[in-house]
């Protein structure tokens, strides 16, 4: 491990326990790891375990990000960075966001980094908040469903174990994506209003 790396582990892990004093000492370092393999220019792959906990938490910040990076083309001055697009197209604004989703979802749960994602991609009506808005509500169906142990079953086709699918507030039924892009073309993705 190099020098800024180690810097920025020991101030992480630091921040945490100053912030959370009585969380799992496994939760610190995982912030650590999270963090300086964000910023670690050889890769982040030196920084990181094979800990499902440590894939899930990169997991909420690839959501909150809006998901892959476009592929980089190489700046002609090589000076020069290149650099990423992040949700609202303020990189320190999406920093701070994503501490905070970090510190949510790590010493706090889903539920926690949910709103804390959804609260800062709210406020930005670029395409690529939109996109990630989109990740963070499929994650958390996905968690949903994994909180409560069920098959998720389209109300239409029958389809189960769906890992994506509708939840219409306003119809009141679950439908799978080939249901719900037909229903969308029938016009009839909403109820009428009574």
């Amino acid at each position: 491990m190099h020098e800024p790396c180690a810097q920025i582990r020991s101030l992480a892990i630091h921040y945490a326990t100053v912030r959370h004093p009585g969380a799992e000492t496994r939760r610190y370092e995982i912030l650590a790891q999270a963090l300086a393999s964000q910023v670690c220019p050889r890769g982040p792959h030196g920084h990181l375990d094979a800990d499902p906990l440590v894939q899930h938490t990169l997991l909420w910040l690839w959501v909150l990000s809006g998901g892959p990076a476009p592929p980089e083309a190489p700046p002609e001055d090589p000076e020069e960075t290149v650099l990423i697009p992040v949700p609202g197209g303020d990189s320190v604004a999406f920093t701070k966001a994503s501490l905070d989703l970090l510190e949510a979802f790590l010493f706090s749960g889903e539920i926690a980094a949910q709103q804390v994602a959804s609260h800062f991609l709210q406020e930005h009506r670029d395409e690529l908040a939109h996109h990630a808005l989109e990740l963070v509500a499929m994650l958390s169906r996905e968690q949903t469903a994994q909180a409560v142990d069920e098959d998720v079953v389209c109300s239409v086709c029958g389809a189960d174990e769906l890992e994506f699918w509708y939840s219409g507030q306003t119809w009141g039924e679950i439908l799978c994506e080939p249901c719900y892009e037909a229903r969308v073309r029938a016009g009839q993705a909403r109820v009428p209003k009574p």
